[in-house]
């Protein structure tokens, strides 16, 4: 749940993952991944009429922080009910600790090819989705606030929105020296390095969203909701993103809230708040 590579010196804020009951509606399924030669497990929330309907849904798909797997947002939030008011699928896969990056270290270790192209393929082919970019989602929390961010962005012919909730957006940036990011120093550690490549490299450069922002056209950008507590850890690299934004013209929607940390309340706020907006979007406009 919370980026233990990044916050190594503070073990105490890592929760333990809870026990319990998983939201209303989930299927957990478990399929073969092309991409990691090997089977994975997935949580698939589907719309409380779908048995009973002919209709196609948009799709949203929503990933876990660091430490959690697929069933973390079906025990932590109210997912569920949210999802509910708007007719959509919500699928939920288990990116382990890979930032759900193609790792630079590990051939083996696909997750960007898992989730674009595994995942998303086996949903659009196992459920009545509207497989169409404009009815596709993606959004996460933490870790996966900057893989939604990435994969949205480098993937954006496939994805019509995308949300970071506390995103580590900046996890493989290049910072200069000055910048105001007290997480900058961890982010060389091994693990970091072996995802994402040393600093400076091209392969470090692929995998950051501050570049990535520059090779989507601008009327090709998807919807960008940001949103993070003003005492979040993160928040330095999360201003520094959405200022950017405005800086190249990119439209986006971001919300600081304050007094709010790193935390689950924040973050099923905003899976709500999330899920109202894209309802407004044509791809998950209910008929």
């Amino acid at each position: 749940m919370i980026l233990a590579l990044v916050l190594a010196a503070a073990p105490a804020v890592i929760a333990q993952t809870p026990t319990g009951v998983a939201s209303a509606n989930v299927q957990t399924v478990q399929f073969q991944s092309a991409a990691l030669g090997e089977e994975r497990m997935v949580n698939i929330l589907l719309p409380r009429d779908y048995e009973k309907s002919a209709r196609r849904y948009g799709v949203v798909y929503l990933l876990h922080g660091l430490g959690d797997n697929h069933m973390m947002w079906s025990l932590r939030s109210n997912i569920a009910a949210y999802a509910n008011r708007h007719d959509v699928i919500v699928v939920m896969p288990d990116g382990s600790k890979s930032f759900y990056v193609n790792s630079a270290s590990d051939p083996k270790a696909k997750f960007e090819d898992f989730i674009v192209k595994d995942v998303v393929d086996y949903v659009d082919s196992h459920y009545r989705t509207l497989p169409v970019r404009r009815s596709r989602a993606i959004v996460g929390l933490s870790m996966g606030g900057y893989g939604a961010m990435f994969l949205g962005l480098k993937n954006y012919k496939r994805f019509g929105a995308i949300g970071a909730f506390s995103g580590a957006l900046g996890i493989a940036h290049d910072w200069p020296e000055a910048a105001p990011d007290t997480g900058r120093p961890l982010r060389r550690r091994p693990e970091i390095e072996a995802l994402f490549g040393e600093p400076g490299s091209q392969t470090r450069k692929d995998h950051d969203p501050f570049l990535l922002l520059d090779k989507v056209p601008l009327a090709e950008m998807p919807f960008i909701y940001v949103a993070c507590g003003g005492q979040d850890f993160l928040i330095a690299e999360n201003r520094a993103f959405v200022e950017l934004l405005a800086k190249k013209g990119v439209q986006y929607e971001y919300r600081e809230i304050s007094p709010r940390i790193h935390s689950w309340d924040f973050w099923d706020d905003h899976a709500r708040v999330f899920l109202n907006l894209i309802s407004r979007l044509p791809g998950f406009q209910r008929p």
